[in-house]
């Protein structure tokens, strides 16, 4: 199978590793200013764990998380597994529309993009390994196999990562601060993802957006059953990407602007901050 350069490698892990670099705040375009301010104090909440530590530029593989940090760091460790989640979650819903190529290579990608460098990880903190589960979801879509066969296999991988999850390493940070650094990463990346998906007329992009979105949604009720509060900005900045996202299926334009996104995510990463 041949695996793709993928355009958002790092995007939301960069932004927990502080590798992304803020634009300037002194931009007279006030939407960039405004995204200038929020993400330079995401660069702080959303930042890799206790310490301040974060992994290196593409290190640990798409997720952009080494296997030190996840090792040490329940925000790396569980976005590593919400990144693999948001492919099978859109993988799923595009074989569903018929896009069976793309939904197999959703499925594999990250196999070799994330797992294999943090299954070391995954295993010492007591998770069961599930790569064969998630070559078999990806053998099946490629095959096209009967929708029913495909998402048993996709909820398999899907049920193993919330397994996984649960074995994350402690932390000093309440469940509440962490599910929010994890939602605010989700955000994060499912807003970049639409600038890139804009900027092309490929499907890939837009594809991982969509399973972004989805992952924050999912986040957002994890948030709020951690006792977080889903503010009004947070809220806002979901239902835009579920906007920005309609459908598994790349619309013939894109619903709503790249800018109002951005800016939108950035007002939810500031009301994330506050979380402790």
């Amino acid at each position: 199978m041949i695996i793709r350069p993928r355009l958002w490698v790092g995007i939301g892990l960069s932004v927990l590793a502080g590798t992304v670099p803020a634009a300037s705040a002194s931009a007279a375009d006030p939407i960039t200013a405004l995204h200038a301010d929020a993400t330079g104090l995401a660069l702080q909440v959303a930042h890799g764990g206790e310490g301040g530590e974060g992994g290196e530029g593409g290190e640990g593989g798409e997720a952009g998380v080494s296997p030190e940090q996840a090792a040490k760091d329940p925000v790396a460790f569980i976005s590593a597994l919400d990144v693999t989640a948001a492919h099978y979650h859109a993988g799923l819903a595009a074989y569903k529309e018929g896009e069976t190529q793309a939904a197999g290579e959703m499925f594999a990608h990250p196999i070799s993009e994330i797992y294999i460098d943090l299954e070391p990880v995954f295993t010492a903190q007591g998770a069961a390994p599930f790569q064969a589960d998630m070559e078999k979801a990806s053998e099946l879509a490629l095959n096209k196999a009967p929708v029913a066969d495909v998402e048993a296999a996709a909820k398999k991988v899907l049920t193993a990562l919330e397994a996984t999850a649960a074995k994350a390493p402690t932390s000093k940070a309440s469940p509440k601060a962490i599910q929010a650094k994890l939602l605010a990463d989700m955000i994060d990346r499912g807003a970049r993802q639409y600038r890139s998906a804009a900027a092309v007329e490929e499907f890939e992009p837009y594809l991982d957006g969509y399973g972004f979105a989805i992952a924050a949604k999912d986040r957002a009720a994890a948030l709020t059953k951690a006792g977080g509060e889903v503010s009004a900005d947070v809220k806002a900045a979901i239902d835009l990407l579920v906007k920005a996202y309609p459908t598994a299926k790349r619309p013939a334009s894109l619903p709503v602007t790249v800018d109002a996104l951005q800016v939108q995510a950035s007002k939810a990463q500031l009301a994330l901050s506050r979380i402790r």
